[in-house]
């Protein structure tokens, strides 16, 4: 028996050996935790070797509490001993052979009765379980003997109102569909480990730096299986770590590889040839396998998942592949090739031969012009094995590369490209085209620094204008996105760039640098290609030169067509990319749900691009903070963290400091909030002047409330001359705002803030109306004017009930109780109506029209119309005058404004 540490361990965080398991750790332990209170269970632990199985249970174990522990782990060699495993389990809570239940003392001597043993274990489970919860577990319990199994199993399935919690984990074989012994006891499967958790991993793990890109192509061979990840990541040669050499594809020599190869030869001809032919075809199905041998005694050696016929990773199927004999592989294509058909059929064909023939590479190559992007990179991955010619191997791996990104697959591109070195790349154009796309994969997936470096390769090697174009553009890009303004400064003076680059680099530049006459013509050149043209980058940079002018909708609506063009088109690679900037034209623009939307979808969309994954979790965290949402926008900036440090990612870094300021400033900190800001302008995470100049509103106001105004003089200077620019109605609101909060005397402070109001209510700026009319309101209270600071409080607290935005709206209460007002909390009278339900309904009981609530809400006609056939649904009334009447019976006293 083994005590182990206090219980109130039991929810403690997971360890790094575990990291990324989060829900099956906490699954473990609110099963132990039950046990303890009586509601005892089973679990069953799979997962493929090399998952983390071992790790899992040891943070159980180490955070159980003062728990009664009976371990044992399976060994091959007694897998045919007769009850080896019980024995084993048990035997610490019986020194004495006499200790043992009479069922069991038959069992060690060879003469028990199933069902008097199998209740023996249960009646000592339980009776050990009156002193102590009792945490029983079983690692490896595929190689535990089939009668130890079956006594675990019953037991298992009994364990309801007892303190005990028996885990077992296993490789999937364990749950073979011939011998289930565990059948009807709970089973958690071990996914793949999230990529951020095998990022972690590596961290931990491998005492040398691997580059993020090799990271990328790691995970994608390991399939998140911790142990192969690791493995792999420190078999790496230096030729490898530089990109000088093919990464490897198959485990190197070691214990994994010879498991694998003791696996390979236990099994029978007839299951060995269905596991070769499954590592030479990823995409046959169980049935054509079943035609071919023996597929159950391969399902039944964990070889094999029955769904979809898969392989644990494209690691273990290179290595199964290559541990084949040739004959055994020839063997195997032959036989898929009677099978399959098409281009299928053509590459067994070819690998069935001793000596394939070029021939058949061409019509594979050919075939990869009209299939979609992964299928098109399968085939000319097996047209470049097929090519004599070096050169037209390293072709079709280049091309095979491009359509693996093009397919969401950075990892495989990268493996691509390091089989493609650019030695064996024949031509400078394809030289070219190589870099082009590791530039993109390295500012979508990897280090921006290093983009910048292969994207402006690329366009001195490149002869077609429009890539060479693209590869400029892209590589100002990456220089923004880690706040390399001097260096995209240096890019925008360069006499080489072409005229349609040169007025997207010359105009940007003359923004950053303040000179927004010089930057009007050029960007207005931009825009007008972005808005004429069917591609969706040039429809992005059109957003970002519309940004640039201070034209706000006219950004949107770029945003917009890019992320419609890349829906329309099919370029999924681009659609992530374009709803970065569709998401953060909504947010300046207060339209938080169409944000929300934007980068909700893009972070789905974003799969294999781990910085615009990044930059969709920071717009989130931003949009959250400026509605107030305080536990949302730490989760999102708080995930978001770990990328942007170790990429140095400048523009979401700045994002994510303007997120915590509007948080600071949300929580009465606006000291710390002008910190962050005043840091963030002075480049602590690189030059990011447009998120510096969006940000100015906070900043102005945390320098008004700190009592140091001529910290924001500056910053509202650099933002007039900006948006003054573009004359965008959401951007002269602000600027109103900030000046009326600037104002010493209160008529310019009036004016100011009653202009920003009606600009407001004009761009459709809902939270941002809220803010000004609270701003508006406690300068008036400053002055005694009660009345008229009680109609701003209101009118603010409307707004930001209906939005949901709760500590906003808390604070809107405060301010209308400090002038008097009796304030009750909206939703929480009106039994079952959203808060903007609630508010629509109030105003519908003092006699307002749709059309009116519409306006004072700032949301659409039809919107109160849809509202109001819920309430009347929600409430079980007919008319505005029954609603009326339910209001003023049910929601007690509150004056409308």
């Amino acid at each position: 028996m083994t005590g182990v540490p206090a219980r109130r361990s039991l929810r403690s965080g997971p360890t790094s050996a575990v990291r990324g398991r989060d829900d099956e750790l906490g699954r473990l332990r609110e099963l132990l935790e039950a046990a303890c209170d009586g509601r005892g269970a089973g679990v069953v632990v799979l997962g493929e070797a090399g998952m983390g199985k071992t790790a899992l249970l040891d943070a159980v174990v180490a955070g159980a509490g003062t728990v009664t522990t009976l371990a044992a782990r399976g060994v091959p060699a007694e897998r045919d001993l007769l009850f080896g495993g019980l024995h084993r389990l048990l035997s610490p809570v019986a020194a004495r052979f006499e200790e043992l239940p009479e069922a069991l003392r038959d069992a060690v001597r060879g003469s028990a009765d199933g069902l008097p043993l199998r209740c023996g274990v249960y009646e000592l489970l339980c009776r050990l379980a009156t002193t102590r919860p009792i945490l029983c577990w079983v690692d490896d319990a595929q190689w535990l003997d089939t009668p130890s199994l079956q006594v675990l199993g019953f037991a298992a399935r009994r364990l309801a109102g007892q303190r005990v919690l028996l885990v077992l984990a296993a490789r999937p074989e364990l749950v073979r569909p011939a011998c289930d012994a565990v059948a009807g006891v709970e089973r958690l499967w071990l996914p793949p480990l999230r990529d951020d958790a095998c990022e972690q991993l590596l961290r931990d793990r491998i005492d040398r730096d691997v580059p993020a890109g090799l990271r990328a192509a790691l995970r994608d061979l390991a399939g998140g299986n911790p142990l192969d990840l690791v493995t792999l990541a420190g078999s790496l040669t230096l030729d490898q770590l530089a990109g000088r050499a093919p990464l490897p594809d198959e485990l190197p020599e070691g214990t994994r590889r010879a498991d694998y190869r003791a696996r390979l030869a236990a099994l029978s001809p007839a299951a060995r040839h269905v596991l070769v032919c499954a590592t030479a075809e990823s995409t046959v199905d169980l049935d054509v396998l079943r035609r071919l041998g023996d597929v159950d005694e391969v399902l039944a050696a964990g070889l094999l998942r029955a769904e979809g016929a898969a392989l644990p990773s494209k690691v273990v199927r290179s290595t199964l592949y290559a541990l084949a004999s040739p004959a055994q592989r020839r063997a195997a294509h032959a036989a898929l090739a009677t099978e399959l058909t098409g281009a299928g059929r053509t590459w067994h064909q070819a690998m069935a031969a001793r000596s394939p023939g070029a021939a058949l590479g061409d019509e594979l190559a050919a075939a990869a012009t009209s299939v979609d992007q992964a299928t098109a990179a399968t085939l000319l991955e097996r047209a470049a094995v097929l090519a004599v010619d070096p050169t037209v191997r390293g072709k079709r791996l280049l091309q095979a590369a491009e359509h693996a990104w093009r397919a969401g697959r950075p990892g495989w591109a990268r493996l691509l490209l390091t089989r493609a070195p650019e030695s064996a790349v024949d031509s400078t154009v394809d030289s070219g085209r190589r870099a082009l796309l590791l530039g993109e994969v390295e500012l979508r997936d990897g280090d921006p620094a290093v983009a910048t470096h292969e994207l402006a390769t690329a366009a001195a090697r490149l002869t077609d204008p429009e890539a060479a174009a693209t590869a400029l553009l892209l590589s100002g890009e990456a220089r923004r996105l880690c706040g390399d303004l001097p260096g995209f400064l240096a890019m925008a003076r360069s006499a080489r760039l072409p005229g349609f680059v040169a007025d997207h680099f010359t105009g940007l530049a003359a923004v950053f640098e303040g000179r927004h006459a010089d930057a009007a013509e050029p960007l207005r050149r931009v825009v007008r290609r972005g808005r004429v043209a069917d591609g969706v980058a040039e429809a992005v940079w059109a957003a970002e030169a519309a940004f640039a002018l201070g034209r706000g909708e006219q950004a949107f609506d770029c945003a917009s067509a890019a992320v419609s063009r890349a829906r329309l088109s099919g370029r999924a690679w681009e659609l992530s990319w374009a709803l970065v900037q569709f998401a953060l034209a909504a947010i300046v623009l207060d339209r938080h749900e169409c944000a929300q939307a934007a980068a909700t979808e893009g972070l789905a969309a974003a799969a294999g691009q781990r910085n615009t994954w990044v930059e969709h979790l920071s717009l989130l965290g931003l949009s959250a903070a400026l509605r107030g949402d305080r536990d949302t926008a730490l989760s999102m900036v708080d995930t978001a963290t770990p990328g942007i440090a170790e990429r140095a990612l400048g523009r979401p870094c700045a994002i994510v400091s303007w997120a915590h300021a509007c948080l600071d400033l949300a929580d009465d900190r606006p000291a710390d909030a002008l910190g962050r800001l005043e840091a963030m302008a002075a480049g602590v995470s690189g030059a990011q002047p447009a998120i510096q100049v969006l940000a100015t509103p906070q900043l102005v106001e945390a320098a008004v409330l700190v009592e140091r105004p001529d910290r924001a003089h500056r910053a509202l200077a650099a933002f007039d001359r900006w948006i003054h620019a573009g004359g965008s109605d959401a951007w002269l609101a602000l600027s109103h705002r900030c000046h009326g909060l600037l104002a010493a005397e209160l008529p310019e402070a009036e004016h100011r803030f009653t202009t920003a109001i009606a600009l407001h209510r004009r761009a459709g700026a809902a939270m941002e109306l809220a803010r000004t009319q609270m701003a508006f309101a406690r300068r008036l209270r400053r002055h005694r004017r009660t009345k008229d600071a009680r109609a701003q409080f209101r009118d603010a607290l409307r707004v930001f009930e209906a939005a949901g935005a709760d500590r906003c709206a808390e604070k809107a209460r405060a301010g209308l109780r400090a002038t008097g007002e009796t304030v009750t909390t909206s939703g929480t009278t009106l039994t079952g109506l959203t808060p903007q339900q609630a508010e629509i309904s109030r105003l519908v009981a003092v006699g307002e029209t749709n059309k009116e609530i519409a306006r004072r809400l700032v949301i659409s006609h039809r919107t109160v119309d849809h509202h109001l056939r819920n309430i009347f649904t929600a409430l079980g009334v007919r008319s505005r005058v029954e609603l009326a009447h339910r209001v003023t019976t049910m929601a007690g006293p509150h004056e409308p404004g």
